[in-house]
């Protein structure tokens, strides 16, 4: 294959394709059935106990269950005990609001409005700072709006943050149930491993995935010259494919060290063969010979290190130009602007309408994904409404009730990390029937057509938020990242003037030369998708920046331990 004469650009994806587009996601049932457990069991108690409004409450403790997926069964008590004392706040901060400025009125809905912003930009913040990914602070704004709307039904603040505890309680306990028992998997096989098991093996496929497509542009080519290859072949893929496989190792790694493995069992065999994939990795950006023979002996013993702290990485993100300041930018004034216009338009639920602006922008997409994730908030919302008017006029109570949010649930976790509008369709009933407690008596058809209106209306400011506030700000992200990336580089370089690149002071900058290269990716791609023509300006010094990282880290993990001349790289480096 020839090179063609300038970069390329990582080729469009259509809008309508990502719209319809259900990819696989690997078994979900499992996680469906957690998530529906976590709510229901201790509503079915609380039901039989002769607290039927209470029971509906615990729901919201229960989604503290989807933040622990995926995690090492070490860490994921934590995590979902954390998350769930995020969400037992949130509870509470509503409730206050509700009993105390209720959202019927102007001035308590002005106030809901301004706590739920507060609470979306916070989260979106510490979401994107530490890169957490979905679900985001969705489901503390969620669990925020429920409160407010509950003491309508005679329910008090402190009540139903008490019954948020519960669900929170309990979804920790279910979120570690799998490390006792995992029936799909082998006997032989450790439940408790299986987290770690899953993301080495996504890094495997990853891996491969970019040996693929180093196949498909010319292997020769990739032998001979990995510079030249990086920054002319066909760059768009091979770039998209090896941030795919980084992300994939870094997540592999990230898992590892929170089951402690690589600090307590170094030579356990899920370690052994995530080196051996990285150095495949790392082997083939320096463009090494790829045999397993060689890779045993070329293989450095260095372990990458854990990501960098929390506290860095939040420092990291309180920047003007940084991703995260510009998504919570966007949340914050598409949250007031659409929270405001349902109260002036006399809506009983603004706090819809910013929930349907956080949903919009709290991953803090670029543009395409922005209008397909709008258009997936409005058709899953109209059909989601459907639903929850078909359920309310059954009028269902009790138990009957609260199967049917099980099952809602569960269908919410088995879709969603596959096509979110779908996930939306349930979604809204979940949501509107955990609240409907607050609305004895109410229309059901009337009560989901004022739903789809605050819902439009916080669709239509998030899609201006994205266009309107702060409209070049890819660029200004995309050239902070290449700097910080370019100073990463040099202060390894500069570290190796007097230590090994084994040393763990070497090893730590080493991580925070691939925690920068990572989120260069990340803004190249947004500039991509915002702004296709200015992207195309700068895109080969991204390459640039981009190759010579990964070829400083691939030189690291593939030669002796004193075999790095900085000065060569110094050179090369991009000013």
């Amino acid at each position: 294959m020839s090179r063609p004469d300038s970069p390329a650009l990582p080729p469009r994806q259509g809008l309508r394709r990502m719209f319809v587009e259900v990819p696989a996601r690997g078994r979900r049932w499992p996680a469906g059935i957690r998530a529906a457990l976590a709510f229901g069991i201790p509503a079915l108690v609380l039901l039989a106990l002769g607290f039927p409004t209470e029971a509906l409450l615990t729901a919201a403790g229960g989604f503290a269950v989807v933040y622990g997926e995926g995690r090492a069964f070490r860490a994921r008590w934590a995590v979902v005990l954390t998350a769930g004392a995020a969400l037992v706040a949130s509870a509470a901060v509503g409730g206050l609001v509700g009993q105390y400025a209720p959202a019927h009125t102007a001035a308590g809905g002005v106030v809901l409005v301004v706590v739920l912003t507060v609470t979306a930009v916070i989260g979106v913040v510490v979401v994107d700072a530490l890169r957490l990914g979905p679900p985001g602070p969705f489901f503390f704004v969620l669990t925020c709006a429920i409160g407010s709307v509950v003491p309508l039904a005679g329910v008090s603040w402190t009540v139903n943050a008490g019954c948020v505890a519960i669900g929170a309680a309990w979804a920790v306990l279910v979120s570690m149930s799998p490390a006792f028992r995992d029936p799909i998997r082998r006997r032989h096989a450790d439940p408790r491993r299986a987290p770690e098991r899953d993301a080495v093996a996504a890094a495997e496929r990853a891996v491969t995935a970019f040996l693929s497509t180093l196949d498909d542009t010319d292997r020769d080519d990739t032998a001979r010259n990995d510079t030249a290859r990086t920054e002319h072949a066909a760059g768009g893929r091979v770039v998209s494919a090896r941030h795919r496989a980084a992300t994939a190792l870094d997540t592999a790694w990230a898992t590892l060290h929170d089951a402690r493995l690589p600090a307590h069992r170094p030579d356990d065999p899920l370690v052994q063969r995530l080196l051996t994939v990285h150095h495949t990795f790392a082997a083939a950006g320096a463009g090494l010979p790829l045999d397993p023979d060689h890779a045993a002996d070329a293989v450095h013993d260095g372990i990458p290190m854990a990501r960098p702290s929390v506290g860095f990485r939040l420092r990291r993100a309180l920047h003007p130009h940084s991703h995260a300041t510009t998504t919570a930018v966007r949340v914050g004034v598409a949250s007031l602007a659409a929270g405001g216009l349902a109260v002036a338009a006399g809506l009983g639920r603004p706090d819809w309408a910013v929930v349907g602006a956080v949903l919009v922008l709290q991953q803090g997409p670029d543009r395409p994904r922005g209008l397909v994730r709008a258009a997936h908030r409005l058709a899953g919302t109209a059909l989601g409404v459907v639903l929850f008017a078909a359920i309310f006029s059954l009028h269902p109570s009790g138990f009957a009730l609260v199967l049917t949010l099980m099952a809602l649930q569960f269908l919410v976790e088995l879709v969603i990390a596959r096509n979110y509008g779908i996930a939306v369709v349930f979604i809204t009933p979940l949501a509107l029937l955990i609240g409907g407690a607050s609305h004895p008596g109410a229309q059901a058809w009337p009560l989901a057509a004022e739903r789809l209106i605050e819902t439009t209306i916080g669709v239509a400011c998030a899609v201006a938020a994205l266009w309107l506030v702060l409209p070049r700000a890819h660029r200004r992200c995309l050239d902070r990242c290449l700097v910080r990336t370019v100073t990463a580089c040099r202060t390894l370089l500069i570290h190796l003037r007097g230590s090994t690149v084994d040393a763990p002071s070497s090893m730590a900058l080493r991580r925070d030369v691939q925690f920068e290269l990572t989120g260069a990716a990340l803004a190249a791609e947004h500039a991509v998708g915002d702004d296709r023509a200015w992207a195309s300006t700068q895109w080969d010094r991204y390459l640039r920046v981009d190759a010579v990282g990964h070829d400083l880290l691939a030189a690291c993990r593939t030669r002796g331990a004193g075999a790095i001349d900085p000065e060569p790289w110094l050179r090369r480096l991009p000013r």
